[in-house]
């Protein structure tokens, strides 16, 4: 070592010393482990509940609305992505149940698809893009022509053999 290296070390510089000593005498690198999540998986549902509360404009119902909240094994987080699953979200009412597909798009925004079934094969697929209230109404009431999820052809959850499957 140089002899202009300057000394004595403060406690992190003496134990990055120490690894590099280590790493000398034995050849391998110092093992550290995974690297800490920043929030814990559950807090990431929470957040991701949260935005769909948000989006629907939920507090203004003036009562509490339960939302449950889970992985979704079937559908990848991103397009292309197979490390992170999609989120199922399910709003259940006496006659019943919203359910929600929490991904992000092509330019990683967060949007919200609603699942029902394929016309063609009865899988439940995303079906349209509800981002608003208001887009869940013109979806309900069929008000307007609503452009459909982007991810509809491309959703897993297809039959296999379904041609409303595409690339």
């Amino acid at each position: 070592m140089p002899s202009t290296m300057r000394k004595p070390f403060n406690p992190i510089e003496a134990a990055a010393v120490q690894a590099a000593v280590e790493r000398a005498q034995t050849g391998q690198a110092s093992q550290i482990g995974p690297d800490l999540a920043l929030h814990s998986h559950d807090v990431e549902l929470r957040w991701v509940e949260a935005v769909l509360r948000h989006r629907l404009s939920l507090h203004s119902l003036g009562r509490p609305i339960g939302i449950r909240t889970r992985d979704d094994d079937t559908h990848p987080l991103v397009a292309d992505g197979v490390h992170f699953p999609a989120v199922a979200l399910s709003i259940s009412f006496a006659d019943r149940t919203l359910d929600f597909l929490a991904t992000y798009d092509d330019r990683r925004r967060l949007v919200f698809d609603l699942l029902a079934p394929c016309a063609l094969c009865g899988k439940p697929v995303p079906t349209e893009e509800i981002n608003s209230l208001g887009d869940l109404a013109d979806y309900l009431l069929q008000s307007r022509g609503l452009a459909g999820s982007a991810r509809q052809r491309t959703s897993p959850a297809h039959a296999a053999d379904c041609p409303a499957r595409g690339d």
